[in-house]
């Protein structure tokens, strides 16, 4: 009997210890590594999993049968007070069984649980950064194509100069030319 109490007492304990640090904030990466681990381990290998049916079913017969014999009623004296202090120690020990084999059975429900839920704000924090870079990204392009269009019109700009200064130097280079002819015809 001591042997079974102890190994169900670790496993409460161990439960309780997963519970506790997936209650706990931490951060996002170490967050998806404890996903991976139970969706690689856990989830994935058929053994395991026939290991925790197992202990399950044990754990729920445990269950049933301390709660059939936790509820027995007791033989009373004529006084209305049990005759036997051996019933009544056997009778909380039973119970005990009931709430310790109870709280197993709660957390083989909470712990998968918790990993879903893990996994879905892992899978929704993901996205938000994927979609908060997708903003930065177009944030930052849309201010690139506005430098870009007021570099474009700077650029129009300086063509329009070079063009009218090219077209005032031609024609200031062609009247000095034609004045020059001019000039050398009349000597």
């Amino acid at each position: 009997m001591a042997i079974y109490l102890s190994i169900l007492f670790v496993l409460l304990v161990a439960q309780m210890g997963v519970l506790l640090i997936l209650s706990l904030p931490l951060p996002t990466l170490l967050r998806n590594v404890i996903v991976k681990v139970y969706d690689n381990f856990l989830t994935k290998s058929s053994q395991i999993k026939t290991v925790l049916v197992v202990l399950n079913c044990i754990v729920l017969s445990l269950f049933v049968d301390s709660y059939k014999r936790s509820n027995v009623k007791l033989p009373l004296s004529d006084t209305g007070l049990p005759l036997d202090p051996k019933l009544l120690v056997t009778k909380a020990y039973h119970q005990r069984n009931v709430y310790i084999s109870g709280f197993i059975l709660y957390y083989m429900i909470c712990i998968p649980f918790m990993i879903r839920l893990i996994s879905k704000v892992a899978k929704v924090s993901s996205s938000e950064r994927k979609a908060a870079a997708k903003a930065d990204e177009d944030e930052m392009i849309a201010a690139l194509k506005s430098k870009l269009d007021s570099k474009v019109k700077s650029l129009e700009v300086l063509e329009k100069q070079y063009e009218n200064k090219k077209k005032f130097v031609d024609s200031v280079k062609f009247s000095s030319t034609k004045e020059d002819v001019v000039t050398k015809k009349n000597k």
